[in-house]
């Protein structure tokens, strides 16, 4: 698949949390950015196949990531401690953005889609104690 990039930033502000980013490019070179509460702070390079792209691109498919809501953000206390959670993808013509915290009411795909693509490249060894 080409033409294909995703990302995800979860930036934690309890100071318990992992903050952390990571880059898929379409050429399988995966980016890990570890920043607060991980294993591995800096960045780190890892490589995943195409197949391993397509099976990533085939579960934002599953989920319907193009059809949900760009923001599931907690409205009760905008000033809260929550980690939030920044998914972009970019495949082909379409991209998308989506915004989410825990209490945001987000779709319980979301943060399970983010679990799968961490094993899948293999970057949840830099993570840690989730």
């Amino acid at each position: 698949m080409d033409n294909v990039e995703i990302e995800i930033e979860k930036e934690s502000h309890d100071n318990i949390g992992p903050s952390y980013s990571i880059k898929i490019g379409d050429n399988g070179t995966v980016e890990f950015n570890g920043k607060t509460n991980v294993k591995k702070v800096g960045k780190h390079i890892l490589k995943i196949s195409r197949d391993l792209i397509t099976e990533i691109v085939d579960k934002f498919n599953m989920i319907y990531f193009f059809s949900l809501k760009d923001k599931y953000l907690s409205t009760s206390d905008p000033g809260s401690e929550e980690t939030k959670t920044v998914v972009s993808v970019r495949a082909g013509d379409k991209f998308k953005k989506i915004e989410y915290s825990k209490n945001g009411k987000a779709p319980h795909s979301l943060d399970s889609l983010v679990s799968q693509i961490e094993k899948i490249t293999k970057t949840d060894q830099f993570i840690g104690g989730q």
